[in-house]
């Protein structure tokens, strides 16, 4: 894990790629270029050791037993996801994921400063995925959601709706 430098990408770098999706648990939302999913998530010790066997990971020190809604930002095309927002109790947070380079840069929500994790999550959504995407290395992506984004707000009302029962 290295401390990320960018002015533009906050957060913890992380060489490995994000715990995957648990399918049965998601509910895919359509959005134009992008597929938003909506996932009720846990993340204890025990799934970390599963996922990363074998890895020298930093997780081992710290005790993990949180949960909470995620949302997943998937290209409709690719079906690759770009950018996850994990509403934990606990420790909120989300993920840049680069699968050029099968890793992740995790920047922590501070809830002090922006209030409550889902509803941070709806206005970055909202307002900033574009931007967001394009900071994942996404531009193409970006510039599909821009010309896209009366179909993200479209979806964001279904999205409000499954994140509040995925808490």
């Amino acid at each position: 894990m290295d401390r990320e430098e960018s002015p533009y990408r906050r957060g913890n770098r992380y060489d490995v790629m994000p715990i995957p999706m648990i399918v049965e648990h998601c509910h895919p939302v359509e959005a134009g270029a992008v597929r938003l999913i909506v996932e009720s998530r846990a993340l204890t010790n025990a799934i970390l050791d599963e996922t990363y066997a074998g890895l020298d990971m930093p997780h081992s020190a710290v005790s993990f037993d949180d949960h909470g809604a995620s949302l997943h930002v998937v290209g409709a095309d690719d079906g690759l996801e770009h950018i996850r927002f994990d509403c934990f109790e606990h420790e909120p947070h989300y993920h840049y994921i680069e699968h050029n380079t099968g890793s992740n840069v995790v920047v922590r929500i501070d809830e002090v400063a922006v209030g409550d994790p889902v509803e941070f999550t709806l206005r970055c959504v909202s307002e900033r995925l574009p931007e967001m995407l394009e900071n994942a290395g996404q531009p193409d992506l970006a510039a599909k959601v821009r010309i896209d984004i009366p179909k993200v707000h479209d979806a964001l009302a279904v999205v409000t709706d499954l994140m509040a029962r995925a808490r």
